[in-house]
């Protein structure tokens, strides 16, 4: 039985009692064990009489106590008395985790695994208790909730956000101001980029008209990448290219799809082949690039070791703003201009 290695947590972190990141904040050791030279009967008859913190599985472990396998308890209920433990035990690759895994991590690697109780064993193999199911539930859920704050722009921890409910104003704007102030000073760049093509706006004043269009529209395309990205990552980084490619590639279909679908509309509307143009590329183009940075900047902070949800948001919104005007107004520069 291999001990998963999954990455620990950072030092210092399980000191906070509102962000217990190790997985051993959640071990149980009061579970069903047997050995393995004993068969069904004689472990259902052990069980009589006891209480246990989880008794979703048996483990099953060798003499010199390391885990040799687990057998879910509905197995064990339904073998005849005489089986034994060695033909009801699982697979030899069940997931198992060191104390100190981070446990978003560990918790990830059970729900790919389809378990329901996680095996907890030290490094040199010998079991020590286990996760159960509920605690993994409630990991995940701490961690989407965490995700979806730093996605709304809200900085701390989860327990900190969900205490901010209650705070007075200054306390919850405390959570909000940063990635505001960031956004405010992106609006700036935004504004420049505009001021850059004040005159050719003049003059071509229904290039303006679609400016809300191509902004909201990557904004969306941008959003709903990040959202994509912030949990693919956070469960497994391993397949890196194919999300980014997969992203990508989702980008220019919905592009191509929203410029199909302008063109004609602006055409008929406005009788300028141009501008219909203008649009329609425009789309296409930050639609492309909208993706890509919905999936980037959650990959960034993944790797410079922040949570990945960090770089969505507010942040992604300022960038793909800025990125929107630029693109739509180099394409009309081409075009029209």
């Amino acid at each position: 039985m291999n001990v998963a290695t999954l990455p620990a947590a950072a030092p210092g972190a399980a000191a906070d009692p509102s962000r217990i990141q190790r997985i051993r904040h959640y071990l149980v050791s009061a579970v069903p064990t047997a050995d393995l030279d004993d068969n069904a009967g004689r472990v259902r008859k052990s069980l009589i009489g006891k209480s246990y913190d989880d008794a979703s599985h048996v483990f099953v472990l060798t003499g010199a106590g390391a885990l040799a396998g687990v057998v879910e308890i509905g197995k064990l209920l339904g073998a005849a008395a005489g089986t034994p433990l060695s033909a009801l035990v699982g697979p030899p690759d069940y997931p198992v985790v060191t104390p100190d895994a981070d446990r978003e991590e560990a918790a990830s690697l059970a729900i790919r695994a389809g378990i329901s109780a996680l095996a907890v064993c030290e490094a040199d193999g010998r079991f020590i208790g286990a996760v159960p199911g509920s605690a993994m539930m409630a990991i995940l859920r701490e961690e989407h909730l965490e995700d979806i704050h730093h996605m709304a722009g809200i900085l701390g921890k989860s327990d900190a956000a969900l205490a901010a409910l209650a705070a007075p104003p200054h306390r919850r704007a405390f959570y909000r101001l940063p990635w505001l102030l960031v956004g405010m000073a992106g609006s700036a760049l935004a504004t420049a980029i505009m001021a850059q093509f004040e005159a050719a706006l003049t003059a071509h004043i229904a290039v303006a008209f679609f400016i809300p269009a191509i902004v909201y529209l990557a904004d969306a395309v941008g959003t709903q990448s990040e959202a994509v990205a912030v949990r693919s990552l956070s469960l497994d980084e391993s397949n890196l290219l194919s999300l980014l490619t997969g992203e990508l590639g989702t980008g220019i279909v919905i592009g191509t799809a929203l410029a199909a679908v302008a063109f004609p509309l602006v055409w008929l509307a406005f009788g300028d082949l141009a501008l219909a143009g203008t649009v329609s590329l425009a789309l296409l183009a930050a639609s492309s690039i909208a993706s890509t940075i919905g999936f980037f900047l959650p990959w960034l902070f993944a790797r410079l070791g922040f949570d990945p949800a960090l770089g969505s948001g507010p942040l992604a919104t300022v960038i793909q703003d800025a990125l929107s005007l630029l693109i739509y107004f180099l394409v009309a520069t081409s075009l029209i201009f």
